[in-house]
């Protein structure tokens, strides 16, 4: 993608890190780790370019072999890396994954000095935002004493002047540190036009497990299209306008990493599409939109790692037409 474009689908602002995957030991009993790209806006932005959508990123990487192998990924998938910048003071933020049984995940945080929270926000073309048709915004965004909040909040502004809809994923994995951090991202659920959340998260910021009562409630502020992700019991996506349920396709998983944000891309991907009028989404066209996202996850889960492993339209198609769906919960 050159500067040239006149249009994106998506601007996605946040982590763009490595994952390393734990793939098992040798003989002698060493693990064995593989490195991946990952990061949840990133792995949303990778997405929905790989089902044919236009997406930029802004991101700060280490000045390191890391943040090089991460900015070729995004740019060999057609993501807009020109706001991808490199912080030499800091390394690229890295992740160690292991796997349960069934995919499941678990992570080891490496919690050194690094980039991703650098985003220097004078170094940000945020003219990019305003030829979007969504801005992404994780909750590391948040992090207030740091160089990406400032950046956050001037992307957030430049969105507003132009009326590009915030897109939001709640992603809560980690007891907050103070109460000013979840008290922004309740402010970032709250401002948001597109959320992505789970059950659990309702309950923890807005005191209300019922997804139905949980995303009135959203739906009454600023919120256009509110979606749950229940991991293998499928997901839930409501509008004003209706809402539809529909359940997980039954794969075998071996890598549930970023099987979320294959999810957010591929919504993100049909509510941008042109012509299409989030506040008119009706049950029927939320049911397909459902199916196709529930179906790019299920893809994504049955190889390892995250950005890499994001589907395209055939073979989530392939999933959608061969593969039964698992029992219903709602």
């Amino acid at each position: 993608m050159s500067d040239s474009d006149t249009s994106l689908d998506l601007v996605s602002l946040g982590d763009l890190m490595i994952d390393f995957i734990c793939v098992g030991a040798d003989d002698s009993g060493m693990l064995r780790f593989e490195r991946n790209p990952g990061g949840a806006p990133m792995n949303a932005a990778a997405q929905l370019s790989r089902l044919g959508g236009k997406a930029a990123a802004i991101a700060c990487v280490g000045a390191d072999e890391h943040g090089d192998f991460l900015r070729d990924a995004m740019h060999n998938l057609g993501v807009d890396t020109a706001n991808v910048r490199s912080c030499a003071g800091q390394g690229t933020r890295i992740l160690f994954v292991y796997f349960r049984d069934g995919g499941e995940r678990y992570f080891t945080d490496y919690r050194g000095p690094r980039a991703d929270l650098e985003i220097p926000p004078d170094e940000i073309d945020f003219s990019v935002i305003g030829r979007a048709r969504a801005l992404l915004a994780s909750p590391l965004c948040n992090t207030y004493d740091r160089p990406i909040f400032e950046t956050a909040r001037r992307a957030l502004a430049e969105a507003e002047r132009y009326g590009v809809p915030l897109a939001f994923d709640a992603n809560y994995r980690f007891p907050y540190m103070d109460d000013r951090l979840r008290r922004l991202d309740l402010e970032t659920i709250l401002r948001a036009r597109i959320l992505k959340m789970t059950s659990e998260e309702f309950a923890y910021y807005l005191d209300e497990a019922d997804v139905m009562r949980g995303s009135e409630r959203l739906l009454e502020g600023n919120a256009r299209v509110v979606a749950v992700s229940m991991g293998r019991d499928g997901s839930f996506v409501r509008t004003r306008n209706g809402h539809a349920y529909r359940p997980a396709y039954a794969v075998d998983a071996v890598d549930t990493t970023g099987a979320g944000d294959s999810f957010m891309g591929a919504l993100l991907y049909c509510l941008t599409r042109t012509g299409v009028d989030m506040d008119a989404l009706g049950a029927d066209e939320l049911g397909r939109i459902a199916e196709f996202a529930n179906a790019c996850a299920a893809v994504s889960t049955t190889r390892r790692g995250a950005l890499l492993a994001m589907p395209d339209r055939e073979e989530a198609e392939r999933i959608m037409a061969a593969v039964p769906c698992a029992p219903s919960v709602m």
